[in-house]
């Protein structure tokens, strides 16, 4: 006779390994599931996908020319796929940013946390990163960079310093 049994625990890519075992080999396995373990805690917590969801539909909903009423330019194809390729080139453990459309055409990320700490960035049809922002009382940081497939390390630097301790 075959009985069917319940697990009395479920391991998860997340469940923290248990084991008594000693030895190179054993340092060494626990190291790599360690490393398995990080990776998909950082896949699960990953904001970069959300973000350029949220691109493809301003993207979308901006499309046409004075969008807003106010005579905004349309966000083209390119401004999209800039924006989205930025934010995939940004490291994921910044704090995730606010897509907004710009009248100028391009998208913006935005982060915002409170008085004095702010910072924005878009990426221009031509390749230009444009930013600007708050780092603390009388602090301001702006300026623009070449976007030649990395991320400028002042605007990473930027972010950091505006971000709460976590």
């Amino acid at each position: 006779m075959t009985v069917l049994t319940r697990p009395t625990r479920r391991i998860t890519p997340l469940t923290p390994a248990q084991t008594s075992a000693t030895g190179y080999a054993a340092r060494q396995l626990a190291r790599l599931i360690c490393d398995v373990r990080l990776e998909e805690r950082r896949r699960a917590t990953d904001w970069r996908p959300v973000v350029k969801a949220k691109i493809e539909q301003l993207a979308a909903e901006c499309s046409t020319p004075n969008w807003d009423g106010y005579g905004a330019k349309r966000i083209s194809g390119l401004a999209k796929e800039n924006a989205q390729y930025f934010v995939d080139l940004l490291p994921a453990d910044l704090p995730e940013p606010d897509a907004v459309p710009d009248p100028d055409g391009e998208i913006a990320l935005c982060w915002d946390f409170g008085t004095d700490r702010v910072f924005s960035v878009s990426v221009a049809e031509s390749g230009t990163v444009s930013y600007a922002g708050l780092l603390g009382k009388g602090v301001k940081r702006f300026g623009q960079e070449p976007f030649r497939g990395d991320v400028a390390k002042i605007l990473v630097e930027s972010i950091r310093e505006i971000s709460p301790v976590v």
